[in-house]
C-alpha cells in the first residue's frame, strides 16, 4: 500500500462493503417513529450505521468566532443537531479557557448523508474530522485553519512552517467532548504518539479520573488504514430519539446505556475511519 496518507485513505475506503443504490433506497423509505423532537422544526435523524447510512433534516455548521471550517470541507459541514452542538460546545469551552482560540472544523457528512469519498464513515451525520490546535517554532499558540500532518514527535511542516502540537488546547478539547452532559463520544481516532502526549497532559493537569478513564479507552488509532496523524475522527453514539432507524455497533462503555447493547453484536469490533 502507498505511504501517501490520502490515497492509502481511498484504498482503505475500497476494502469495505459500500451500500448499493438499492440499500440506500430501502434506508430512505424506512418509516420514522414519533418522538419528543418532532415538534421541532425538521429534527435531524441519523439513519443506519456510519458506514451505511444517510442523514434526514442535517444540521449545517456555519463559521464562529470559535471555529472555522477548512477549505475543502464546506459541502460536507452537515452532521446531526447532537454533533453539532457537542462541537460548538467543545470550540467554546476550548476558547474561554484559551481565548482567541479557533477550533478547524473538517468534515462531518453531506446535507443527505450517503456514500462520501474517500471516507468509509461519515455516511449518517455522527463523524467529524477536526483538526489539531497548534503552535508555532516558538511554541506560541496559532490557529492555522488546516491539518497538519505530525510525526512522531509531533511536529509538522506546512507551507513550509514549523508547526507542533498544541497538548494543552488539545486535551482541553478532547475533557469537552468526553464530558457532554446528553452526548456520548463513541470512537476518537488518532495517532498512538498523539494519544500518549493527551493522556500525558491529563495527567500532568490532574483530569478527572473518570474524563481521564473514558480518553483512555475512546481514543484508539485505527486498526486499518491511515492512522490519522493530522486530525482527530471523532463518531458520537446514536441519539434516543433517532431509534430504531440509527444503528450502533460495539464497542459500548460503561458509562453509555444503548439500545443497541445485544448479546449477539458482542464480538463485532468495527474500526471504520
Amino acid at each position: 500500500m502507498t505511504g501517501d496518507p490520502v490515497l492509502r485513505e481511498a484504498q482503505h475506503a475500497e476494502t469495505h462493503a459500500e451500500p448499493s443504490a438499492e440499500d440506500l433506497e430501502k434506508i430512505s423509505r424506512m418509516p420514522r417513529t414519533v418522538s419528543p423532537s418532532d415538534l421541532d422544526a425538521a429534527p435531524s435523524v441519523s439513519v443506519g450505521y456510519p458506514n451505511r447510512g444517510l442523514l434526514r433534516f442535517g444540521q449545517r455548521i456555519n463559521d464562529q468566532r470559535d471555529l472555522t471550517v477548512k477549505v475543502g470541507s464546506q459541502d460536507s459541514r452537515h452532521g446531526t443537531g447532537e454533533l453539532v452542538r457537542v462541537i460548538e460546545r467543545a470550540a467554546q469551552e476550548v476558547a474561554f479557557r484559551y481565548p482567541r482560540s479557533r477550533l478547524t472544523v473538517g468534515d462531518l457528512s453531506r446535507p443527505g448523508g450517503g456514500r462520501f469519498r474517500p471516507h468509509v464513515s461519515h455516511q449518517s451525520g455522527r463523524d467529524v474530522d477536526l483538526g489539531f490546535y497548534m503552535l508555532d517554532r516558538r511554541s506560541t499558540p496559532v490557529n492555522e485553519h488546516v491539518f497538519v500532518r505530525l510525526n512522531n514527535k509531533a511536529m509538522g511542516i506546512q507551507w513550509g512552517k514549523l508547526f507542533k502540537f498544541d497538548a494543552a488546547r488539545n486535551w482541553a478539547l478532547i475533557e469537552s467532548l468526553l464530558s457532554h452532559p446528553t452526548t456520548d463520544v463513541q470512537h476518537i481516532f488518532v495517532a498512538n504518539a498523539i494519544k500518549r502526549r493527551l493522556i500525558h497532559q491529563a495527567v500532568k493537569e490532574g483530569a478527572n479520573p473518570e474524563v481521564l478513564m473514558r480518553a483512555r479507552r475512546v481514543i484508539t488509532q485505527p486498526r486499518h488504514g491511515a492512522p490519522h496523524r493530522s486530525h482527530f475522527h471523532v463518531r458520537i453514539y446514536c441519539a434516543d430519539d433517532d431509534r430504531p432507524m440509527c444503528k450502533d455497533r460495539p464497542p459500548f462503555y460503561s458509562w453509555h446505556q444503548s439500545a443497541d447493547q445485544a448479546p449477539a453484536m458482542a464480538a463485532l469490533k468495527p474500526n471504520e475511519s
